[in-house]
């Protein structure tokens, strides 16, 4: 992903969201609003203006990533952190995530937390108030109610995350989204 590619992600995360979030009333008008210009748009959907951040190349990889490719990585965190979740997962990929929950001896998920809640944790704020909106909108704001408590996992975090980043984009499902992304007007 271009440098480019990743300013115009940030600068506008709601062209790209999921279709939940797409569906409400508003979003058309806020499209239009940010077309012309305005900064507004972005606190509709609780994001705080700000300039891009260097992204970890691991971040970079889950901003452009297909649909297909985002679930899978939940669905291998799932696998890695709570086997008993993993019935979606073929033989393949369980085997992998047992590989990967032996080596890195995950205990920072309780078996009744969301996956995406670990991306949440893993990266910074201002980059989840973009990236969450990849997500179904009603899933996204169910775990924002829950508090973040991982007691100093961080770089487990950063391992398990780089290692499915990896694995998704080794698998190659639909390439990525990026390609079939709005490209703003006026380039």
């Amino acid at each position: 992903m271009s440098n480019l590619a990743w300013a115009r992600w940030w600068a506008a995360p709601w062209l790209y969201a999921h279709a939940d979030w797409k569906s409400t009333h508003t979003h058309a008008a806020l499209v239009d609003v940010h077309r012309r210009g305005l900064v507004a748009t972005g606190t509709h959907y609780g994001i705080t203006p700000c300039l891009p951040t260097m992204p970890d190349p691991a971040l970079l990889q889950l901003a452009i990533a297909s649909c297909e490719q985002l679930e899978l990585g939940l669905a291998l965190i799932d696998g890695i952190c709570r086997p008993s979740y993993a019935a979606a997962l073929d033989e393949h990929h369980l085997l992998w995530c047992n590989s990967l929950s032996k080596a890195l001896c995950l205990d920072i998920v309780q078996p009744d937390k969301d996956p995406l809640q670990l991306l949440r944790a893993w990266i910074p704020p201002a980059a989840w108030q973009r990236i969450r909106l990849r997500f179904a909108r009603r899933r996204v704001l169910d775990l924002e109610e829950m508090p973040l408590a991982l007691n100093g996992s961080h770089s487990r975090l950063d391992t398990l995350w780089h290692a499915v980043v990896w694995r998704i984009g080794t698998l190659n499902l639909n390439s990525s989204a990026c390609e079939s992304w709005p490209q703003p007007q006026g380039d």
